[in-house]
């Protein structure tokens, strides 16, 4: 059987009238392969706008490895000033939160919505037997599998058992997830579904040329004809005709609902701020996916962290508080969920350059209105170092484990592989409305 064959059988009886979207990826400019694309076209249904906005998680990666000392101060602890005599931050810098720790002072938009009750701080998060290479540490956090090399990512396992739930509401869309990156990360990679890579509302439309008034409309006219005189008789071109029809009046529909958004919170610039805002016009447009990812570049402060992290904490503080005050004019901000991680944390002790190298332990973020606020698990032993880096007290994978319980409503042990203790920073989830 061929592959095509092998996709089709695979397919439950879609009807030629919900074939959207990503037939016409490829035109439309997505990361898919032809394979992808048909794929992800059969299972699509049409864009109608739901009755109500459905629960989602946004997954940003602080990529290169973050400093976690310096983002999340033990400015009560002195050994802190002891490793660090350079680039510490003062104690009367740091965002107070309970007299022992404190933000960084690039954060204060954070801080505003941590004095809300709407952000988490998971302290010394990691794994076993950690490992410092960026690539093989983002595919464990990646995949949550830090013992095997993982073939699907912990929420694209998500997506795959969605299919498999048909009476969880909270797991279906239209869109099943989207990447608001030029790279799929392994997390959304699946058996099931292709994830499209977009970066901008611009990327769902036919890419014409702005100087001439009626290019759109031929180019328009020229798709539209090959599409309905192609009459080649192989299998399935009915299907995939029909199907690139459809998604041609698919991006059409998709940016009409787009269209509607009215920004409610002044994003600032940057590539973290002009992603959470494509986010945010998908979210309350009523596209309804349910995962998006988006990453940050900038956290592997070998040299110069203290200006180098800075800066891309407060676009990182800047960005997340503009995101919620968008959502909350929206009136959706209990709906959505954010969670902030990065590959590893950094050493303890600071090098010859006014930085840090690749170290283990790192505090964890989850924001939202769904949130219940505060300081999670133990902090990491400044005295009790691991060779120079710090030892790990909270498992990340209970992190997922309380997400996919209480947020997804499905057993986490499903997608993880076994059973986790959960986190309690989510309230009764079952509708926050």
């Amino acid at each position: 059987m061929s592959a095509e064959n092998d996709l089709l059988a695979g397919i439950q009886s879609p009807s030629r009238r919900k074939l959207l979207f990503s037939a016409g990826a490829a035109s439309l400019g997505l990361c898919l392969s032809p394979l992808e694309i048909f794929k992800l076209a059969a299972g699509a249904v049409n864009l109608t706008r739901p009755a109500r906005i459905t629960r989602s998680i946004v997954v940003i990666q602080l990529s290169g490895g973050n400093d976690g000392l310096n983002m999340v101060v033990p400015y009560g602890t002195g050994k802190y000033y002891d490793l660090r005599p350079t680039i510490a931050i003062k104690p009367g810098e740091a965002i107070n939160l309970n007299g022992k720790i404190g933000l960084n002072p690039q954060m204060s938009a954070l801080a505003g919505l941590y004095e809300k009750g709407h952000v988490a701080i998971v302290q010394a998060c990691g794994y076993p037997n950690p490992n410092r290479s960026h690539f093989r540490s983002i595919e464990i956090w990646q995949t949550a599998q830090p013992d095997i090399i993982g073939s699907t990512g912990w929420l694209g396992r998500l997506l795959d058992l969605s299919s498999q739930h048909k009476d969880n509401a909270d797991l279906h869309s239209v869109l099943p997830a989207v990447n608001i990156d030029s790279v799929l990360p392994m997390t959304l990679v699946s058996h099931k579904f292709a994830v499209p890579s977009v970066s901008n509302v611009a990327d769902f439309q036919f890419r014409t040329d702005p100087q001439y008034a009626g290019d759109r409309n031929a180019q328009l006219k020229a798709f539209s004809d090959i599409y309905s005189d192609f009459a080649l008789k192989r299998p399935h071109v009915e299907l995939l005709t029909e199907a690139g029809m459809e998604a041609s009046k698919a991006s059409d529909h998709l940016l009409s609902v787009i269209s509607g958004y009215r920004q409610g919170a002044n994003y600032p610039q940057g590539k973290l701020g002009n992603g959470l805002k494509f986010i945010a016009q998908m979210i309350t447009g009523s596209v309804n996916a349910k995962v998006y990812t988006v990453s940050l570049d900038g956290f592997d402060t070998h040299t110069k962290q203290l200006q180098g992290q800075g800066a891309q904490l407060r676009q990182l503080s800047d960005s997340i508080a503009a995101f919620y005050a968008d959502l909350s004019a929206h009136k959706c901000e209990n709906e959505v969920l954010t969670f902030v991680f990065s590959e590893f944390g950094r050493r303890v002790g600071e090098n010859g350059s006014n930085g840090t190298d690749h170290g283990t332990a790192e505090p964890c973020m989850v924001i939202g209105g769904a949130v219940r606020g505060g300081i999670y698990g133990e902090p990491a032993s400044l005295n009790d170092l691991d060779n120079g880096d710090l030892k790990y007290q909270m498992d990340f994978r209970k992190i997922y484990a309380s997400i996919l319980d209480k947020w997804f409503n499905v057993d986490h042990a499903e997608i993880l592989g076994k059973k986790f203790e959960t986190i309690p920073f989510l309230k009764d989830t079952k509708r926050i409305t």
